[in-house]
């Protein structure tokens, strides 16, 4: 924010030693001239030259300043601040107490980021060329941050064709902050028509009548004159399939896009290596045929007991494939208990195990789980082997991928791992900061490529040199190690499955029963609300406070969460303020894909 001026002005106050109140003269002798120069630069003999003190022409102000927002104020008030009276040019100092608000000087300019509320005595001192000098003081007022803020949580809705939908905004009250404690004025606008919604009485309602993907923007007010806003997405899913898949004549080159288009640092060896950590098994290499296939049996409802579900159902594009709901609701309206994990970068967890608690021993097993599942699409596979047996367009599709035209449960399973095994994700500002100027040498610019916040927010999340971050202006910076579960450039864990520490008690889940759950990658994390196995978190500031203050010790908790990493010692805490916490969030943003989540090749190919 710039300076604002507030009050009265504050008095000037003269500190310079005056000697020219009373002049000393010494006489001349012999006739001659000489003479001599007092310590005000008073000569004198022949002549009298005094120099006088400058002097307050336009005092400053108080002024106002908002904690977290940038404050920039020129003290000398353009040169106007104060005069000489023998038009000597004067130099500027500027002294703050307390000196630990976030603000700091050079000559008359006080500028930075307020971090505390507290009021700043601010003296500005004019010094002449013969070291006379005048002080002008004033307060700088650090006012609390009351704005409201639109945090990095739910990024959109998923509504399904001919499906009543009655979306009250005051139900996201939660993704956003307001200091004030006013209480939010939550309204929805439409950026472009939805066929069957509307805005009705602060409601969006109605029975949309098309699939497709749509924004909205979301206003929140707190009556004081603050706002923020958040656009979002509006997904409309169809509700069944009941036609042929429309596809191009070639298929998509899904091969090259995951495998030979992806940036250096996806392909070679080296210590941070994501090549080494592909789980595509040797029986199933990816083909653009398979994925073809796999395309089409990931978006067709047909597979469902009742044709309602698919697993784009659960698996929205738009939000990377996940599931903007915190559970998902299944074929006959039952609802699931774990969150649905967006699938980016899946080929990418080297061991390979899939769901939260690894149950499926591969992705080709995984693919075959929620078919089957009593909650989420409630068939078999015999049934649907049959049913894509009798749907005239399948045969052809699995000959091209397999050779012939036989249809198995084990086809099915192969063709849906190759479609999730080719949505990589590798096209964020931080791909573009790892590879740097030269795409075929291993030549990072962090530096050059990434904001300010995001490197601080990196050095938070995994150690940066202290060169790096002084290029960039920040001090050094302690990492929180969060990159010793979130590995590799592609941001994903291949240890065994962890206890985070999420209840104070064990809960008997997770993969060994001691609520051991896998850590997912965190591309394209900002759209993948809500968070954790169970989405209990709504916004990614909800998650940096809880691995900052809030893991609970329940005696399986992770020794990676712990001092030192070492068995049985406290968990390892964080202070961090505002600007950690929204400079990890910024970092984790820089991981957002939109060519990804737009990625035609990955979209749905039946029409309505």
């Amino acid at each position: 924010m710039s300076a604002q001026a507030m009050g009265k002005p504050a008095k000037g106050l003269n500190l310079g030693t005056i000697l020219l109140s009373s002049l000393m003269f010494v006489s001349a002798c012999g006739g001659g001239g000489g003479g001599s120069t007092d310590a005000g630069g008073n000569t004198g003999g022949g002549g009298q030259n005094t120099n006088s003190a400058p002097q307050i022409n336009n005092a400053n102000l108080d002024q106002s300043a908002q904690v977290g927002e940038a404050f920039d104020y020129d003290a000398s008030q353009n040169g106007t601040t104060f005069s000489d009276p023998d038009g000597d040019n004067l130099s500027y100092a500027v002294s703050l107490t307390p000196d630990n608000s976030g603000l700091t000087t050079q000559g008359a300019q006080i500028s930075g980021t307020p971090d505390t509320v507290v009021n700043v005595t601010a003296e500005i001192t004019a010094t002449d060329p013969m070291g006379l000098s005048v002080t002008d003081s004033f307060i700088i007022f650090i006012q609390p941050d009351n704005d409201v803020k639109a945090l990095a949580g739910l990024s959109g809705l998923r509504f399904a064709v001919n499906q009543p939908v009655n979306f009250d905004p005051a139900s996201w009250a939660g993704q956003f902050e307001d200091p004030s404690g006013n209480g939010l004025d939550i309204e929805i606008e439409l950026v472009t028509p939805v066929p069957g919604l509307e805005v009705e009485n602060g409601a969006l309602v109605g029975r949309p009548t098309t699939a497709g993907v749509h924004s909205a923007v979301l206003t929140a007010s707190n009556g004081a004159g603050d706002d923020a806003v958040k656009t979002i997405s509006l997904v409309i899913i169809r509700a069944l399939t009941s036609t042929a898949p429309v596809l191009p004549t070639e298929p998509f080159d899904y091969v090259a896009y995951a495998e030979a288009d992806t940036p250096l640092h996806f392909r070679q060896g080296g210590n941070n290596n994501i090549a080494a950590t592909d789980n595509t098994p040797g029986n199933n290499p990816l083909t653009n045929e398979g994925a073809t296939l796999g395309r089409v049996l990931f978006y067709d409802t047909r597979l469902s007991v009742n044709g309602t579900v698919s697993c784009s159902s659960c698996h929205v594009q738009a939000f990377s494939f996940g599931e903007p709901s915190q559970f998902s609701r299944g074929f006959d309206g039952q609802i699931t208990d774990r969150n649905a994990p967006h699938i980016a970068n899946a080929r990418f967890y080297r061991r390979g195990n899939m769901f939260w608690d690894e149950r499926a021993d591969s992705l080709e097993d995984q693919a075959l789980g929620p078919i089957q599942s009593p909650v989420e699409m409630g068939n078999t596979l015999a049934n649907v082997v049959a049913t894509v047996e009798n749907l005239g367009f399948y045969p052809p599709l699995f000959e091209a991928a397999f050779g012939d035209d036989q249809v198995t449960a084990e086809r099915i399973g192969m063709a849906l791992a190759q479609f999730q095994r080719a949505m990589v994700s590798y096209q964020s500002d931080f791909d573009t900061a790892v590879i740097g100027d030269n795409p075929n040498a291993n030549t990072p610019d962090f530096v050059g490529r990434l904001t300010q916040q995001e490197l601080h927010g990196m050095a938070l999340f995994q150690p940066v040199d202290a060169d790096d971050l002084a290029q960039a202006g920040l001090p050094p910076i302690q990492s929180m190690g969060c990159n010793q579960c979130h590995q590799t450039n592609a941001q994903i864990y291949d240890r065994p499955p962890q206890n985070i520490g999420l209840d104070a008690t064990v809960t008997g889940l997770g993969a060994t029963g001691d609520d051991d759950f896998k850590s997912p990658s965190l591309r394209n994390i900002e759209l993948t609300a809500p968070y954790m196995h169970d989405g209990r978190f709504d916004t990614l500031e909800e998650v940096v406070d809880f691995y900052a203050t809030g893991v609970q010790d329940n005696g399986e908790t992770s020794n990676l969460l712990r001092q030192g990493n070492n068995a049985g010692a406290p968990i390892q805490r964080f202070d961090l303020d505002e600007e950690d916490v929204a400079a990890l969030v910024a970092f984790m943003s820089s991981f957002t894909d939109t060519s990804f989540t737009a990625e035609e090749a990955f979209s749905d190919p039946f029409e309505e």
